[in-house]
């Protein structure tokens, strides 16, 4: 039209230069102008879509991968090509860009994915796919699944197996070891959150199966341990049993051989061995793996039954008998040897082990012991020489009641008459590397019976007492943050996680607490009879142990209450990963009675009746 010719030939006159260049330039350029706008639009000669066509006709690189040549080789050339054609733009007659030159065949869509897998974007900038995966690494499931919905590239980045695996070490889930099935890693951490999230509700609903653990030839049951799916059992008969929480059914208990008929005073285990004292003083130490005769023994007769424990990653055992103390552990052929052997000036009332770091280790060097006496604590490292312990609490007076530990920390809970009421039961946390006291925890009111630091979340304590309270502690503050009437005859065991307490009482019931709405979840009564003696939890899995005490008894036991089932003592396992009220029920027995039809007779045996 005339308006834009005249607008193209201002806008020509307005870009020349000056001098005799500048006006044959505009010269030569109006002449250009009026002969493209009265040539026609469809005689306009047409433009290659793309610069490289006439050089490579369609296929034509696509045939030569099928002929064998490398992807790098071909990638190269057309970097090349495109650097040597530089930026070029196709404008169309009427000014705008001609959709024709940005047109893809599928060759250059061929290529484009080639340059995608080998080449990550990161805001106009092409990294390695090695140093874009050391970035991803800093990042945590959450970011991880929002960048793999920005494209494809990040996609198969996000998606790499072994962030994934990083992933699913730090939730807990062992990924090397589910990968049974062939699933990616992302699909097993998928199946670890769900099947957490089950378990969960399964807690909050008290929705599971109950399994009982006896011996009927070991006479009274009279001590329990436990550490991740091994359970073992003394009992007064002399008898140690070990149990597998993952076995089925037809698979029995192991039968750790003993020539005692002393009764089994204390117990533990860990994932590798098993470990035992009796009556006598004698400690026998047995394999998880293939039970039968034990791999250690010794005898420690110093002073009453041996105190014996282990920790849940290692191979050390410590033992004590009145003011003697004993560590032992194997050497790299798997005999095992006495480490230490020396006596405290008093006896010796409570003893641990911890362990430096995550992973199962042998080193001596790696392991710590804890041990009280009567108003002093002290801290022994199995590697040096027993006259270097070193001892971080002693107050006269004050009666070590409690004791746990980690790596780090330990926390020590006594008894101190003389002073005002809120500083009679009182828990000190200490730092074990440093020897000094962190924090003073008060509002007790009765003596501190049970408390649980090892399995609680970093910085957190739980707490049970005689004036029947439940306490959960943050250790940056003094008061608790949880404070609430659980059993009336007094605690006696307690464990937490993230969001629940677990603690068990002297009449004999059970209790389930909710940390964020700081209410009862749920409440039942394992034992009739005897107190909860044991207690821990671990995943899907609640372990409560009902046993008489040791000064009741067992004669008055059986003649007054020989008919009960539970009168020797029971170990009670919950597991909140089935779902026992559908278990073996007919489907036209599930029905929902909020369903406008169908059958909804026997809705008992699908729901339990507190449910309802």
């Amino acid at each position: 039209s005339r308006e834009g010719q005249d607008l193209r030939l201002h806008r020509t006159y307005g870009v020349g230069s000056r001098g005799e260049g500048g006006v044959g330039q505009k010269r030569a350029q109006q002449q250009q102008e009026s002969r493209t706008l009265k040539t026609p639009t469809h005689e306009l000669p047409s433009q290659a879509s793309c610069s490289q066509d006439k050089d490579y006709p369609p296929f034509l690189l696509a045939d030569k991968l099928l002929k064998g040549q490398t992807a790098d080789s071909l990638l190269h050339l057309r970097k090349r090509q495109k650097t040597d054609a530089g930026p070029t733009e196709h404008v169309s007659p009427g000014g705008q860009p001609d959709p024709r030159g940005t047109r893809h065949t599928f060759l250059e869509q061929l290529i484009s994915d080639l340059d995608e897998i080998n080449e990550i974007p990161f805001f106009e900038v092409s990294l390695p796919r090695e140093l874009a995966l050391q970035i991803f690494q800093h990042l945590d499931m959450g970011d991880l699944c929002r960048c793999a919905q920005v494209s494809s590239s990040w996609r198969s980045l996000a998606d790499d197996e072994v962030l994934w695996q990083n992933v699913g070490r730090g939730l807990g889930c062992d990924v090397s070891a589910d990968n049974t099935e062939g699933l990616r890693c992302k699909d097993i951490v998928r199946k670890h959150i769900e099947t957490d999230r089950m378990v969960t509700s399964n807690w909050k609903s008290r929705v599971g199966q109950i399994d009982y653990l006896e011996c009927a030839i070991g006479g009274f049951l009279s001590a329990v341990n436990s550490c991740g799916t091994h359970i073992v059992a003394g009992f007064s008969e002399g008898i140690v049993r070990l149990w597998d929480v993952l076995a089925d059914e037809n698979t029995p208990s192991v039968l750790l051989e003993s020539t005692q008929e002393q009764t089994v005073c204390n117990v533990g285990v860990n994932p590798t061995i098993a470990v035992a004292s009796f009556g006598n003083g004698d400690v026998s130490i047995w394999s998880t793996e293939y039970g039968g005769t034990p791999l250690h023994h010794f005898s420690m007769d110093q002073g009453g039954p041996p105190h014996v424990c282990t920790c849940p990653g290692g191979t050390v055992v410590a033992s004590a008998s009145g003011s003697a103390v004993r560590v032992d552990s194997p050497d790299d052929m798997g005999v095992w040897h006495c480490r230490q052997n020396f006596s405290c000036d008093k006896k010796v009332t409570h003893l641990t082990v911890v362990q430096k770091g995550s992973l199962p280790t042998k080193a001596l060097s790696d392991h710590q012991v804890v041990m009280a006496t009567d108003y002093d604590v002290y801290l022994l490292r199995p590697d040096q020489s027993p006259e270097d312990r070193q001892r971080f609490h002693s107050m006269y007076g004050a009666v070590v009641e409690c004791l746990d530990a980690t790596a780090e920390q330990a926390t020590v809970a006594s008894t101190c008459f003389g002073v005002s009421l809120e500083d009679v039961f009182k828990v000190h946390c200490y730092c074990l590397n440093t020897g000094k006291q962190l924090t003073s925890l008060r509002g007790h009111h009765g003596q501190v019976t049970c408390m649980d630091l090892r399995n609680s979340p970093p910085n957190m304590l739980v707490t049970g007492a005689r004036d029947k309270r439940v306490r959960v502690f943050d250790l940056r503050t003094p008061r608790p943050v949880l404070n609430q009437y659980a059993h009336p005859l007094g605690v006696s065991s307690v464990q937490m996680d993230d969001w629940k307490v677990v603690s068990g009482g002297q009449e004999g019931s059970l209790c389930v607490w909710d940390l964020r709405m700081q209410t009862r979840l749920w409440e039942m009564k394992p034992s009739k009879l005897h107190p909860i003696q044991y207690c821990h939890f671990r995943g899907p899995h609640l372990i409560a142990a009902c046993y008489p005490t040791s000064t009741c008894s067992k004669q008055d036991l059986l003649d007054q209450h020989r008919h009960h089932a539970d009168v020797k003592g029971r170990i009670n396992v919950y597991d909140f990963s089935v779902d026992q009220t559908t278990h073996d029920v007919p489907d036209i027995c599930k029905a929902d009675y909020d369903e406008p039809e169908g059958y909804n007779y026997n809705i008992n045996l699908a729901m339990p009746y507190d449910t309802l």
